[in-house]
């Protein structure tokens, strides 16, 4: 009886490329090493956030969300990635984007993810976060200021202004995929804040141009998949009948744990040290 097995045959470049999930890991995997990025991708605060902290004004993240423009968002973070230096542009083929998206062919339409990709850098340009011009018959793509203001853009100065660090772990550890719009809404909200950060849901229209329904749903999610955690802080409140309330801070977890100076760090433990004087603190 012959009991020797065969191997089966390895998969065609057809076949892998029909495999959206793999191919769309593959794409990132090579947008990532190419980029040759040793840190994280640093984002203006403008983005999810403009105006002085006693007036806020929703950055072009709130127009992203309320317009349910997911693909925009991954897209645009992709082009971020990919920009590395002064230009700050890009040129790579629609469909390796798409690609990238997790975009395929639909039926009949071989163009779906050429044409899809198209539409939605059409979106970023109308809010003025990339420019759009040819070269070589393919588009090149330019990162514009955060703010959507069309001006060009610089990579922002340290201590003179005020952005956060997207670590590359969003892509190698699949984040984009694993995370609900919401969620990746609510993680860039989070990351352009400091740890213990005070973020009531009721605000989130006001503060961030995102219902509180969106970024409850957001911050849950992130608890659930243990990148956010919370504790509670005792705060005097003379219009309440106990006088002490709980207040909910939270910070965010590795990977996307933001780091603090130790000058930071030490006057925000001074800090937590006076509110546990005055009654303690939580972690429930």
């Amino acid at each position: 009886m012959n009991t020797q097995t065969t191997e089966a045959p390895e998969k065609t470049i057809e076949e892998l490329l029909r495999d959206t999930a793999y191919a769309q890991t593959k794409t990132i995997e090579h947008m990532l090493e190419q980029s040759r990025r040793t840190v994280g991708v640093q984002i203006r605060r403008d983005f999810v956030q403009t105006g002085p902290q006693n007036q806020p004004v929703p950055g072009l993240l709130s127009t992203l969300v309320r317009t349910h423009n997911e693909r925009a968002l991954d897209l645009y973070l992709l082009h971020r990635l990919c920009a590395v230096s002064d230009p700050w542009d890009v040129k790579k083929p629609s469909t390796l984007w798409g690609r990238a998206l997790g975009l395929s062919s639909e039926g009949n339409n071989t163009n779906y993810a050429s044409d899809t990709v198209s539409k939605l850098w059409g979106k970023l340009v109308d809010l003025k976060l990339v420019e759009r011009t040819r070269e070589s018959r393919m588009a090149k793509i330019t990162t514009l200021h955060e703010k959507g203001t069309g001006d060009p853009y610089t990579q922002p100065l340290p201590r003179k202004e005020s952005y956060f660090n997207l670590p590359l772990e969003y892509w190698s550890e699949g984040w984009y995929r694993e995370l609900s719009f919401a969620a990746k809404a609510t993680l860039l909200i989070t990351s352009s804040l400091q740890p213990g950060f005070y973020l009531p849901q009721e605000f989130g229209p006001k503060w961030y141009g995102i219902s509180a329904d969106t970024l409850n749903t957001g911050l849950g999610e992130l608890q659930e998949k243990n990148l956010l955690d919370h504790a509670y802080f005792p705060r005097e409140d003379w219009g309440t009948v106990s006088v002490t309330v709980r207040e909910r801070r939270y910070s965010l977890q590795p990977p996307f744990k933001r780091k603090l100076s130790k000058k930071t760090s030490d006057a925000r433990w001074d800090k937590t040290l006076a509110r546990w004087k005055k009654g303690g603190i939580s972690e429930s």
